[in-house]
């Protein structure tokens, strides 16, 4: 089965996946074909055409097959890259293992924050949470309890409040924070602070105190 990273607003469509997948199965297939194969596709005709302008679909002598490239290698991958993959392929297995860094700033100081992931961006980390909610994409179980917590959030303001919270171990070990702040339980959640007997907060990323980047 063909599967889709990165996809946009076209290439999510469920009718989408569904018809390239048929045509990695297919040769020679008419629109007759399509048509009776997904007689239930509303507007049928109009999405076809959609995907045959986007260059994603090719038409050639009234027969249908896909347009795009399979991926075969990950030299030069990027991790906001389009993707097309077969998932039953050697390489969709090495994608799976592949690990990319992600970089968090903001507008109101000058501290980073630095996380990894899976191209799936399943992973329970902010740059994810964040992403997922940009392009209304479905939570993993890992990133559900986040959500509870933080909500549709702002990111500008969220990292407002999480960084400025971070900073503070730039000038002493432990931190109290005796007022419940869900960007503070969000940092728990995250597994990048940690309370400890007393009460007070302790940092687990790495953090280097010249170039404000906290590394998880």
């Amino acid at each position: 089965m063909i599967k889709i990273y990165n996809g946009s607003k076209l290439t999510r469509q469920p009718f989408f996946t569904a018809l390239i997948n048929y045509l990695q199965l297919h040769d020679d297939v008419t629109l007759r074909q399509i048509k009776t194969d997904f007689a239930a596709v509303k507007n049928l005709e109009r999405s076809i055409e959609d995907y045959v302008q986007a260059g994603y679909i090719l038409r050639e002598n009234k027969r249908y097959s896909n347009a795009f490239e399979l991926l075969k290698d990950l030299d030069g991958l990027a991790l906001d890259s389009q993707i097309f993959v077969d998932d039953q392929s050697s390489i969709y297995q090495d994608l799976q293992t592949l690990t990319f860094e992600t970089c968090l700033s903001n507008q109101t100081n000058k501290a980073l924050i630095v996380e990894k992931t899976s191209i799936s961006r399943d992973s329970l980390t902010l740059s994810n949470y964040f992403f997922k909610l940009k392009e209304n994409l479905p939570l993993s179980s890992e990133q559900e309890p986040l959500y509870r917590l933080l909500g549709d959030v702002n990111p500008e303001y969220a990292l407002k409040y999480m960084t400025s919270f971070l900073l503070k171990f730039g000038r002493k070990d432990e931190v109290a924070q005796k007022r419940p702040d869900i960007f503070v339980q969000a940092l728990d959640l995250l597994g990048y602070i940690e309370k400890n007997a007393e009460d007070k907060y302790r940092l687990k990323m790495a953090f280097n105190k010249e170039s404000l980047i906290f590394a998880s």
